[in-house]
């Protein structure tokens, strides 16, 4: 089976989509047609008896005959059936039929116009509705001859009418008394557009010469009376009427025209197009020098002013307020204007610059450039084509069309407004061969056919938030401490967790400072141990030990001599001999069964001056990952009464006593810390031999308390103290079960501690050890496990740029061993007390940390619950306070823009109304923000495959079930505003994902009430 089927897709529905003409030449005429001069050019859609009629008509003209002219057919996606019988027409040898999407009449006719324009021979297109057809064998020719001998640009003719199967007494003649004279011309227009009069402008019987570059306007009705208008008031000199022979007749059964005559656009734009015709004729009085009209105004220049005056129906003051509110600043690439509103209604003026045309092509750097600046002011341009383009004397790429075509940005607007600019000017294609039409493609599916768009597209979006994408790494190593040992001590009852425990010791004592070596010394004895709290199991200890070092987080595994034989006792008697000054003595625990040998033994494989030693299970805590513990501790043991210094230990915050504490100690005070401390050994060394007593054959001391008894006779010191901001807790035997679960590990690791645990060495298990609980009204939830360092710290720095800070974050990295986030509170630094860090000892799953996450650690009903993956980032500083704005709207769901630079071109815009049925119709995309009573409403069954927790797919699983129940869903769209950066996976994975999202959309829906619906865009028809 292919892999696509695995896919769940919604519904194939024809939707407004970007997308280009799809032309092809389905059947190209015979060659000797191929230099003809003349174009008679006919669109059809499933018209194939009236476009039976039209050919018939054309094939006869005499141009056609004398191969002078031949026929072009466009079918403009026609159904199956219809365009087959189009097809079956198309037999004429001087017929070349084109297929193609192209959306609209108007547009239809302005591709057959664009295609005229490259083909090398042509100079004239001759319009033929598919519904009409000639009235003459020589119609074409009259309007080509008259053209040709009045050098014009344009001819217009005749037409007569046909309803049903008559023709209508009374001819529409093209009147050059009435058409070429503006008065005349204007009181005829405004009789037909207000219904005076049956006839209108013969605005069919057009000949055009090719690279005018006129097109007709994408408008529902009476499109080809505003091109034709255009030519008479504006190129009056250029264009030559021909009343005889009748050029046509025209049918008034043709679909469209039933269609428009049935709405009110057919009245609605003869109504404008009476208007418009007044104020050209106006400004034409006035002298102006008219630059370009459109459908929105006129636009006219002086010496040193250019003016735009909108006609009274194109623009509202509403339209005018949020065009100065978007234009407050000047914006690269559009021009400064200044709004007048006057009796006729608004208008703008902008001085005149120094300017030129675009050509056919535009550097990718002039894009590039006028694209940023849009997007960086919060703008997009959305009429793009050539003639609203113009290129200052820098060579500045500007827009230049100001109007209801300026919006507010959105990533579709933008998306539109990229792809349309690149198609002109990298592509140097035509104006219309990409723009929002009806289609069933696909819209990232129909951009894609782009050639190398997607790159483009891609680099564009990434260089515009080099801020928050940017992966940064750091290639600081750090420094290392060359007199230093770190010296761990564990034994055959240490089995239980052991790699876990030595991962936490290691990474917490690191920075920033590494150590010469790090050792883990194995106690080979056997038991019984003093107060023995596990059993022992020394092959698994070792088997882990050497887990560790193949992981680089130990460089060596030391066991200590086994008991009874020759070489152990040997060695007792040698060590011994140099510490105790007595060689007769061979067991390698004291007389209470407490280790000896094992960590004298060790000392002296030690190669550095000075040894960090500890047992396996304390516990470090790290407040300040700056502060210099070992630093410290050096410096305190630099006197040379000091043989060693303890490790801190927790301070009480309310006592006063969280500042630094000097060390101190007298001689004989304090033992030598044996949990935790750090030895000069050299001093140590020098010391030796010391006296320990002997009961029973073993030594009754262990050899920091002997040491401890000849300081006070020496006169030498070990000494407490320092700095809290590190610290250590020490479990007793009865309490490590405590720490299975993992959580007391990390809290004491970050620092956080209950009262009750300050100024204990010893762990205080029924302390309230609790997570800290998140009350912000916005908070980020970071899931993940393994994630990237460089890419965490990217989503963590797109945090800190947000301009309102008043969010909290969860942090929760789901069993990725101390070796990997460990460093996590030295990323975060700042945002530390504002996170909640969550290292779970062992993998949890993704369902469980969400509800931990929510229900357990979030307290206010009402936060905003934000879902940010680790490896990936906002895209904008402003995503906090649109939330906070959101949520003061009522707002109980919000979604922001994704990105993926994988596939650029898609844009994963939600719909609220019944997802399910829509495949979940992009209510699982990033960035996915709910209440958390929101979350909590959802029954737990639908977060369940069967009776275990959906593993994968929680996007999808969390937020449809919210989708349903929420009263006022948002999406917020001002431009890209996550970075969603994911990996390819396999197909196996893929199918997985697709029979769970199968399981989840059959569920029955939560709320049977429809959500509001998603905002409309009021934003004009580019």
């Amino acid at each position: 089976m292919p892999e696509k089927s695995y896919f769940l897709t919604a519904p194939a529905v024809v939707s407004e989509v970007l997308c280009t003409r799809q032309s092809q030449v389905i059947k190209q005429g015979d060659a000797s047609y191929q230099q003809a001069e003349l174009v008679i050019a006919i669109t059809h859609k499933n018209q194939p008896t009236f476009l039976a009629r039209a050919l018939a008509s054309a094939v006869i003209q005499n141009m056609v005959r004398q191969k002078r002219a031949r026929i072009v057919v466009l079918d403009d996606g026609s159904s199956n059936d219809e365009f087959n019988k189009a097809c079956a027409l198309a037999k004429h040898p001087a017929i070349t039929l084109l297929a193609a999407e192209c959306g609209s009449p108007a547009r239809a006719r302005n591709m057959l116009l664009d295609w005229a324009d490259k083909q090398p021979t042509v100079q004239w297109v001759a319009r033929l509705d598919a519904d009409d057809e000639l009235a003459s064998d020589n119609s074409v020719h009259a309007l080509w001859q008259a053209a040709v001998q009045q050098k014009a640009i344009a001819a217009i003719g005749s037409n007569r009418l046909r309803l049903a199967n008559s023709i209508i007494a009374g001819t529409n003649y093209a009147d050059a008394n009435e058409l070429l004279n503006a008065e005349q011309l204007l009181a005829m227009v405004q009789r037909f557009c207000h219904g005076q009069q049956q006839h209108e402008l013969p605005s069919c019987n057009l000949l055009l010469k090719t690279q005018v570059g006129l097109r007709y306007p994408n408008i529902r009705s009476a499109e080809d009376h505003w091109l034709v208008l255009r030519l008479l008031l504006l190129y009056p000199k250029q264009v030559v009427c021909v009343a005889n022979p009748v050029y046509c007749i025209y049918s008034l059964d043709g679909a469209d025209t039933q269609h428009n005559k049935q709405n009110q656009f057919w009245q609605e734009q003869r109504v404008r197009l009476a208007v418009a015709a007044q104020s050209w004729l106006h400004a034409s009085r006035l002298g102006y020098n008219i630059l370009g009209s459109g459908m929105e105004g006129i636009v006219w220049c002086d010496k040193s002013t250019i003016t735009k005056q909108f006609y009274p129906w194109a623009i509202e003051d509403k339209d005018v307020i949020q065009l100065q509110q978007l234009m407050t600043k000047p914006i690269s690439g559009l021009p400064a204007v200044t709004w007048h509103k006057q009796q006729s209604g608004w208008c703008y003026t902008t001085p005149l610059r120094n300017t030129r045309a675009v050509g056919q092509l535009i550097t990718v750097a002039q894009i590039t450039q006028f694209l940023r600046g849009l997007y960086l002011a919060g703008v997009c341009a959305l009429n793009i084509k050539r003639d609203n383009l113009l290129l200052d004397a820098d060579n500045t790429l500007l827009y230049i069309d100001i109007g209801k075509d300026i919006q507010p940005l959105t990533t579709a607007y933008f998306l539109d407004m990229a792809a349309r600019l690149y198609s002109i000017g990298v592509l140097g294609n035509d104006d219309e061969e990409l723009v929002r039409r009806k289609s069933l493609r696909k819209a990232d599916a129909a951009l894609m056919q782009l050639p190398s768009f997607a790159a483009f597209y891609q680099q564009l979006i990434s260089a515009l938030h080099p801020h928050y994408i940017a992966v940064k790494h750091n290639d600081n190593p750090v420094p290392v401490c060359t007199n230093v040992t770190l010296l761990i001590k564990a034994c055959a009852q240490d089995a239980a967790g052991l790699q876990q425990q030595i991962a936490h010791i290691v990474t917490q004592l690191s920075f920033p400072q590494r150590f010469a070596k790090v050792v883990l010394l194995i106690d080979s004895f056997s038991g019984p141990f003093l107060r023995q709290y596990a059993k022992a199991d020394l092959p698994v200890v070792i088997a882990q030990a050497q887990a560790l070092k193949d992981a680089s987080l130990i460089d060596d595994v030391w066991l200590s001599p086994g008991a009874e034989t020759e070489q152990a006792v040997a060695c007792a008697q040698q060590y011994y001999q140099q510490w105790f000054g007595n060689n007769q003595v061979t067991a390698s625990h004291t007389v209470n069964n407490a280790p000896l040998l094992p960590q004298i033994w060790a000392f002296s494989q030690v190669t550095t001056r000075y040894v960090l030693q500890c047992d396996s299970d304390v516990l470090i805590g790290r407040k300040c990952w700056q502060h210099d513990y070992l630093a410290d501790m050096l410096d305190a043991i630099a006197p040379a009464d000091v043989h060693c210094v303890g490790f801190n230990i927790s301070k009480d915050t309310a006592k006063g006593t969280a500042g630094f504490l000097p060390y101190h100690g007298e001689p004989g005070q304090f033992p030598p810390e044996v949990r935790f401390g750090l030895l000069d050994l050299a001093r140590l060394k020098a010391c030796l031999p010391i006296a320990n007593p002997v009961q029973d054959s073993r030594f009754c001391l262990t050899w920091h308390r002997a040491l401890q008894a000849q300081q006070k006779l020496s006169g030498a010191r070990s000494v407490r103290g320092g700095n809290p901001d590190s610290f250590y807790v020490h479990p007793r035997n009865e309490h490590k079960a405590a720490l299975c679960s993992g959580v007391i590990r990390d809290l004491i690791a970050q620092g956080t501690i209950p009262p009750d645990q300050a100024e204990q060495f010893d762990l205080q298990p029924d302390a309230r050890w609790q997570y800290p609980s998140r009350a912000e009204p916005v908070v980020f939830l970071l899931k993940g496990r393994l994630t990237e360092t460089v890419l965490l710290q990217r989503c963590l720095t797109s945090l800190r740029q947000q301009t309102e800070q008043c969010f909290g974050i969860i942090l929760i990295d789901d069993g990725s061993g101390a070796e990997h986030n460990w460093q996590y509170p030295l990323l975060l630094a700042d945002l530390m007390p504002k996170t909640t860090l969550v290292r779970h000892n062992q993998h949890q799953g993704r369902m469980p940390n969400f509800i931990q996450a929510i229900e357990q650690l979030c307290t206010n009903p009402d936060t905003l619950i934000a879902v940010l993956d680790q490896d990936d980032c906002l895209m904008q500083n402003t995503v906090v306070s649109q939330l906070i704005k959101a949520a003061e709207q009522g707002a109980d769901l919000i979604q922001l823009p994704m990105f993926r630079p994988n596939k650029p071109l898609k844009l994963y815009i939600p719909n609220y109304t019944s997802p399910r049925a829509k495949a979940a119709a992009n209510v699982w995309a990033h960035l996915r923000v709910f209440k958390k009573y929101l979350f909590e409403r959802v029954p737990k069954a639908y977060f369940k495959n069967g009776d275990t927790w959906f593993d994968r797919v929680t996007d999808y699983v969390t937020m449809l079930p919210m989708v349903e129940l929420a009263t006022k869903p948002m999406y917020l769209d001002t431009g890209y505003a996550y970075w969603h950066q994911r990996l390819d996976y396999g197909f196996a994975e893929k199918q997985r994902e697709h029979q769970l999202i199968a399981e989840l959309l059959a569920k029955p829906a939560l709320a049977n009430t429809v959500a509001a619906p998603m905002p409309v865009d009021t934003a004009p028809e580019p």
